[in-house]
Formats: C-alpha cells, structure tokens, sequence
C-alpha cells in the first residue's frame, strides 16, 4: 500500500491522510521524491491529484530559478577562487525620467549563490521585486545606496551623475568590497577598489541583479514619496518617467524643483511657463 511521511516520521496511507494534512505537509517540502509524487497522484481524490500536479509546477519552477541561480553566480564563483572576498555588484536607475534622482545600489553576498529569483528588476512584476527587496536585505553582507540629485543631473549630465552615485553606493558599504563587478559598458572613475564592467550584467551577475532590484525599488519609494509634495505630477504613478500625464502637467503646472531641467521636454515646460508668466506681468501692466 502507498505511503508518504506525513507530519514528522509518521508514515501514513496516502488515502487515509486528509486533504489539509496533505496540504501542511506540502507547505514544509521543498522536494518530493518520485514514488512520493506517485502516491499524491494515484490518490482517490482530485484536491489530492490538484495539491500533486502545483507542487510538481512549482517544484519544476524551483529546479529552473536553482539552474537559473548557479549561472548568474559564475562571475563571482571565479573571482572568489582567484582570492577575492567581498565582491559587490552595481548597477543604477532612472536614466530616462524627467524629474528625481538617479539611484545606484551596490550589493555584497557570502560565497555561495544568491536569493532565488534574482533577475534583472525590468524583468519582474513590482510585487517580485518588494518581496526580493526583502530576501537581499536580510541576506547580503552589506547594501550600499547613493544617489545623485537632479541638480548634479543637470550640472554633470545624466552620464556621469550615474557613475556619481555608483561611486556613492560602493563607498558607504561595509564591509568595503574588494572588486567591484559594475553593469553597463564603463568602469566608475576614481574607485579605490578592482573592477570590471559587465554589459547587461543584472542579467548576468546574481550581484547585480540584486543592486538593481535595491535601486529600482529605493527610487520608486522615493518618488511615491515626492508625490506627497508635488501632488500635480502623478510622481507616484509613473516615477518621473515621460508619460502622457507627465507631460500635460508640465505644460499645465511648468517644472518643479525636482525636474531636471537639462532634459528637453523639462527645458520646453519651463521656457513656456517663464513666456506665460512674463505674458501676464505685461497684461497686468496694460490692464
């Protein structure tokens, strides 16, 4: 007669075991073996087959997102056997927006590969990236975050405000790396530390992805709360980014002190809004 552990080393007929007993077992496994899932589904019942079939999805989903795990730590497992010890990943957000900071995160993990899941932050739904926040939070050695403001922006270009905040987000990790692993096509200028550019490397890098997911989720917290102060925006529904309610209320409001006015449509705005304001000083006058 089939059997399957069922709460402990109780060894039960799969048939006689109810279908919430199933259930809790179900949450405590990560794995099951072959003649385990053979028993689920030869049961009787069809909640019992259903409970079989998800985890057997979700099991087939783990092995994917393990497999998926062990090739984005390729990069840090040569570096750990070449005698590197903290490596961070980094990378940025918020090249495109018109308005708020750009964000960079820097990322340090123990050897030995990363939170499940990691991905680069454009590939995964806002609800993955919150929860993954979380597991690189409580998981990583350090999590360094800098910034550069929209000022800088303006001042720098948006080029190398990037590579500002990077350089900010490495120095205020501790511990301090030893390499640094950066995404993109350049290397941070004056970093005291090895490192090395990967393009595309929050697809590659387990690190990286992980910085990218710190940094996108920072900066949309960030600007859901600058909605609270500039309300006219919508900032919290689309992040700073170009939208078609962006722009009417810039055309409508003219930019706010966290615009960057270097960006064309921001410099338009602002042009219309001065052209606006001196128009009706001179009916005023004439008035």
């Amino acid at each position: 007669m089939l059997g399957i552990g069922i709460l402990g080393d109780t060894m039960l007929d799969s048939e006689k075991a109810t279908v919430m007993e199933i259930r809790e077992w179900l949450e405590c496994k990560s794995c099951l073996q072959p003649e385990e899932i053979a028993a689920l589904r030869a049961d009787s019942r069809i909640s019992v087959r259903r409970l079989a079939a998800s985890f057997q999805t979700h099991q087939a989903h783990r092995q994917a997102a393990l497999v998926y795990s062990q090739r984005l730590y390729r990069f840090r497992k040569v570096l750990h056997n070449r005698g590197y010890e903290h490596i961070a990943g980094i990378d940025e957000v918020g090249r495109g927006p018109l308005a708020g900071p750009v964000v960079a995160a820097a990322v340090i993990f123990a050897p030995g590969i990363a939170p499940l899941g990691l991905d680069d932050s454009k590939r995964l739904s806002a609800s993955q990236r919150d929860y993954l926040y979380g597991e690189i939070q409580k998981q990583a050695l350090a999590v360094g975050i800098g910034m550069a403001e929209p000022q800088e922006i303006d001042t720098l270009n948006i080029h190398r405000a990037a590579l500002l905040a990077m350089r900010r987000a490495v120095m205020v990790l501790s511990p301090m790396p030893d390499f640094c692993l950066v995404d993109g096509r350049f290397t941070i200028p004056q970093l005291p530390f090895d490192q090395r550019a990967i393009t595309a490397g929050d697809r590659r890098c387990d690190a990286v992805a992980a910085a990218s997911i710190i940094a996108k989720v920072t900066r949309d917290r960030l600007m859901i709360e600058f909605d609270s102060q500039y309300p006219p925006y919508g900032f919290a529904d689309h992040k700073g980014y170009p939208t078609t309610k962006h722009l009417q209320a810039l055309r409508e409001h003219g930019p706010c002190p966290l615009h960057r006015y270097s960006y064309v449509p921001v410099k338009l705005a602002g042009q219309q809004s001065i052209a606006l304001t001196r128009g009706e000083r001179n009916e005023d006058r004439t008035g």
